[in-house]
């Protein structure tokens, strides 16, 4: 007993009372499930709405398939099409539509799919991202110092009953495959070797609110290794982009942002599924009212956002002292300071608490760890009602917790009092 609490990063009460919240959490998951096949057809949840966002991704690579590469970024082609491919499917979009909102390389990997029927990629698409989580849990578990199965087995338990798990899942979304992408480049960057980890690194890119932030703390941590990686793997990327679909980059670049401001500023947008600092601070202080942000708006919003990226340049240049810490810290900030995050993608945050609590297991920091994985349960119901969404102030304190353990971590200089010589005799 001894041996494990001299090991283990968490106490045993503490890891005894998350057991209990993890499989209270999964019981309460799959009394739902059950319950849900008892209830009447019309009030219960059907698999027709099951991976909605994935319908965005079939289209992609269904124009692509079809020469159509051109109508990637096209609302009223994208339209036209997914309410067709409703119809012909049974899905019910709610009079909503699937944008494309990824650079155009990626609809590559959506081509073979395209191929199946809508309802054959959507599983297959789902079994592929199940598999990366699997990996993905795997390379987090060995993050950990050398634990007994009760610790390193809360890893899986909390994840897998966590929020964005199921929304990753009920929505098809492509998280798992970020997931291991951003733990492989961790592994690596861990292990000190930079190119593989701008190597692996630059596949985020997919998802450039994902792999910014990292990409560009990984090149100041690591150096020009670490960027030279990041290149070879955005110039292969992009020469498969020019030699594939040709134009395609020109309408990302100048519809892309168009089709952004049409569904954030013209519309009325899902403020309340966003965790950015941006989104807090629209919701609460505009609600959902369609338009531009207002002035108070912008510069706080400017204001907390140039604090967080202050406190994580100071972790960069001291970063050498707890390389965890800072890429816990990376992590963190990443939907704090990116003006587009969706809550599903709070996944990728695994690896900013596996490594935290594995260097600075405080009682704090598991509080806060847990208030956001309740919050999360509940932001659904209440975000929209309260106008209030306390994802990024709990990602805040979280955030300000990693930079508090970088500071007394920094080793101190010690004082060591010099011997006092005994004073001469007197000469005679």
């Amino acid at each position: 007993m001894c041996i494990e609490a001299a090991i283990d990063p968490i106490s045993p009460p503490t890891v005894r009372l998350l057991w209990k919240a993890g499989i209270g959490v999964a019981l309460f998951i799959l009394t739902l499930a059950v319950g849900n096949a008892f209830v009447s057809r019309d009030r219960a949840l059907s698999s027709d709405g099951v991976g909605l966002d994935f319908i965005a991704f079939y289209t992609a690579g269904t124009f692509v398939r079809e020469g159509r590469a051109e109508d990637l970024y096209n609302l009223p082609a994208v339209v036209a099409y997914q309410r067709e491919l409703a119809n012909q499917s049974g899905s019910d979009l709610g009079g909503g539509f699937g944008p494309w909102w990824n650079p155009p390389f990626y609809a590559l990997l959506f081509v073979p799919l395209s191929m199946l029927s809508f309802s054959a990629s959507l599983n297959t698409w789902l079994a592929i991202n199940i598999l990366c989580i699997v990996a993905a849990l795997l390379l987090l578990v060995r993050m950990l110092p050398p634990v007994n199965w009760r610790t390193s087995g809360l890893v899986p338990l909390l994840m897998l009953t966590s929020m964005p798990f199921l929304l990753t899942l009920s929505h098809g979304q492509n998280t798992g495959m970020s997931l291991l992408i951003l733990c492989g480049m961790v592994t690596l960057w861990r292990s000190n070797r930079a190119v593989a980890a701008g190597l692996v690194g630059g596949l985020l890119m997919y998802k450039p609110q994902l792999g910014a932030v990292v990409a560009v703390v990984l090149t100041l941590a690591l150096g020009w290794r670490a960027l030279l990686g990041l290149a070879v793997t955005g110039s292969a990327l992009l020469v498969a982009t020019v030699l594939t679909l040709p134009g395609s980059i020109e309408h990302f670049l100048t519809q892309m942002p168009a089709n952004l401001h049409t569904a954030q500023v013209v519309q009325t947008y899902m403020w309340e599924r966003h965790v950015t600092l941006k989104a807090f601070f629209r919701l609460l202080i505009q609600g959902f009212t369609p338009g531009e942000m207002w002035m108070a708006t912008k510069i706080l919003t400017f204001s907390v956002t140039l604090l967080v990226a202050a406190a994580l340049a100071v972790m960069i240049w001291r970063g050498r002292q707890n390389r965890d810490l800072l890429i816990a810290a990376t992590v963190i900030a990443m939907p704090l300071v990116m003006p587009f995050y969706f809550d599903y993608d709070l996944l990728l945050l695994s690896v900013a608490a596996v490594l935290q609590v594995r260097v600075a297991p405080t009682r704090g920091a598991v509080v806060l760890w847990a208030s956001l994985f309740i919050w999360l349960m509940l932001a659904h119901h209440i975000a929209p009602l309260t106008h209030v969404n306390l994802t990024a102030p709990i990602l805040l304190a979280i955030f300000g917790s990693v930079v508090l353990a970088m500071k007394r971590s920094e080793p101190r200089a010690i004082s060591i009092p010099l011997p006092v010589r005994p004073p001469l005799a007197n000469a005679a």
